[in-house]
């Protein structure tokens, strides 16, 4: 059943991932099922820029910090998406001690 339902705005995000390496995909966006895990497309964004350790790290879109263990669709992420990824700040991890 991917035929119609394969651009389908409501089924799908259009997503492009930033790092300190680099951004995935190079130019554009790409789809992502809505349904779909966001750390699922992070750990593939890891791996086609080459990042070994994430240790540390959070991802955000439009300054909201993402629970990667959820859909794109429970982080409310729709239509085209910039997620930031890469290290959490000092400034956060001071303030949880």
């Amino acid at each position: 059943m991917t035929g119609a339902l394969e651009n389908d705005p409501i089924c799908h995000v259009e997503v492009a991932i930033e790092t300190p390496s680099g951004t995935w995909p190079t130019e554009g966006f790409f789809f992502a099922p809505a349904w779909q895990h966001v750390e699922r497309q992070l750990r593939h964004a890891t791996r086609e820029l080459q990042i070994d350790d994430t240790s540390g790290w959070e991802a955000t879109a439009g300054g909201k910090k993402l629970n990667v263990r959820e859909s794109f669709r429970k982080n409310r992420l729709e239509g085209r998406v910039v997620i930031r990824y890469g290290p959490g700040s000092k400034k956060k991890r001071r303030e949880r001690r």
